[in-house]
C-alpha cells in the first residue's frame, strides 16, 4: 500500500494498540467502525471499573478496552503536513486505488 508507506514516512500511521505506553501517558487510540480517534490514557486502577482500561477523560466514568480500538498515535508526534506531503499522499491514494481496482475511489477522483 502506497497511502501506508508515505504515512508512515511521516510518521503518521497507526501503531498496534500492544505497543501503547500503559504509564499514564496520553495517547489517541482510533475506533475502527466509527473512524474517530478518542484522547485517552492508560489507568491501571479506576475507581468506577473492573480493572485496567484505557480512560478519556481525568476521573473517567467509562474506560475503553485494548480491543475497542484498532490501533493509537502519539499526539506528540503529530504535525501539519506540508503540499509536497499531500501532493504524495494523493498520488499514492490514487496508485493505490488503480492497483486495487477501487472504482468508488476512482470515479470520486474523476468527479474531483
Amino acid at each position: 500500500m502506497h497511502v501506508e508507506r508515505v504515512l508512515r514516512e511521516y510518521g503518521q500511521l497507526l501503531r498496534p494498540m500492544n505497543e501503547a505506553p500503559r504509564d499514564g501517558k496520553r495517547i489517541l487510540g482510533h475506533h475502527p467502525r466509527t473512524r474517530r480517534l478518542v484522547l485517552c490514557y492508560w489507568e491501571t486502577a479506576p475507581a468506577a471499573l473492573v480493572g485496567p482500561v484505557w480512560i478519556g477523560e481525568q476521573d473517567g466514568r467509562r474506560g475503553y478496552l485494548d480491543r475497542y480500538f484498532d490501533g493509537w498515535l502519539d499526539p506528540q508526534d503529530l504535525r501539519l503536513l506540508d503540499a509536497d506531503a499531500v501532493n504524495r499522499l494523493l498520488v499514492a491514494y490514487i496508485d493505490d486505488a488503480r492497483a486495487g481496482d477501487d472504482t468508488a475511489a476512482l470515479k470520486l477522483l474523476e468527479q474531483a
